[in-house]
């Protein structure tokens, strides 16, 4: 159901204008709904208000989206839709300063056709732009190549009318957060760790791994038999005697570690050989 999905799309790359870290930078539309799914999104984004919320600026609230936070970040924007329609996107409705507006505000933009090629499928985006992309023959094997390349992996989201299907996508994604039919919603609850793979940065805050990671983490050993003191075996007690010393010490590394028992018991007899 088409019309269910287009809030969560338009929430997502619109929200405070697109800056958002965990936004959606790229839309994965399946080629048999996506004319649909044009005709039903881009006149909405179309008739999103853009200017300033603030009263004491003489504004009276009704407003979708604001400005950008640094100018600066203007000039990211439009390179990356300039190179993503010289390389053959399709721009459809945005993708340039609102100059009726003074200050930093980015029009609204949806532009589809995009490809790997392009910077602005490669790159983060962060502004007001819905950028969508093709995946062909309906195939959720195409769908998982397209998304995992790239070299971020924050957060992603699966939207289907099958939760098995939506959930078995998810698995395949590379990335720190998934959810199935929903959008941020890791960021709500604060039980569970937030954050993502690659590019997108390592650690994670909330959820016992962010907390794991507020605190200054240690190992402690200790004897914890009665009576038991640990200590130094002779033949490794400095300063060594190398004809015992050696063969002792490769005679513990195949008591712990090796996975034989016939090669324990040669670590076990070479210890007690060379004690």
């Amino acid at each position: 159901n088409i019309e269910s999905v287009i809030p969560w799309a338009m929430r997502g790359c619109f929200q405070n204008c697109g800056q958002n870290c965990c936004g959606v930078e790229r839309l994965f539309v399946y080629s048999s709904i996506l004319t649909q799914f044009l005709d039903t999104i881009i006149p909405r984004v179309k008739a999103l208000r853009q200017g300033n919320p603030l009263a004491n600026c003489g504004s009276d609230g009704n407003v979708d989206c604001g400005a950008m936070v640094m100018d600066g970040q203007m000039a990211i924007i439009q390179a990356l839709v300039d190179d993503a329609v010289a390389k053959g996107a399709t721009l459809h409705c945005g993708g340039r300063r609102n100059t009726a507006l003074a200050g930093q505000f980015y029009e609204p933009t949806v532009i589809s056709g995009i490809t790997g090629d392009m910077r602005i499928s490669q790159e983060e985006v962060f502004g007001p732009v819905m950028c969508i992309s093709t995946v062909p023959h309906d195939s959720d094997a195409a769908a998982i190549r397209l998304i995992n390349n790239c070299s971020f992996g924050l957060g992603s989201s699966v939207y289907s009318a099958s939760q098995t299907r939506g959930m078995k996508l998810g698995r395949a994604i590379r990335c720190g957060m998934f959810t199935v039919n929903d959008f941020g919603v890791n960021y709500l609850i604060q039980s569970l760790p937030f954050g993502g793979v690659k590019d997108s940065g390592f650690g994670r805050f909330a959820g016992p791994e962010g907390l794991r990671a507020c605190c200054l983490e240690r190992s402690v050993v200790e004897d914890r038999i009665w009576g038991v003191r640990t200590s130094i075996p002779p033949p490794i007690s400095y300063p060594i005697e190398v004809g015992r010393a050696l063969p002792f010490a490769m005679g513990l590394v195949k008591m712990f570690y090796c996975e034989g028992i016939l090669d324990k018991l040669r670590g076990i007899f070479a210890l007690i050989q060379y004690s």
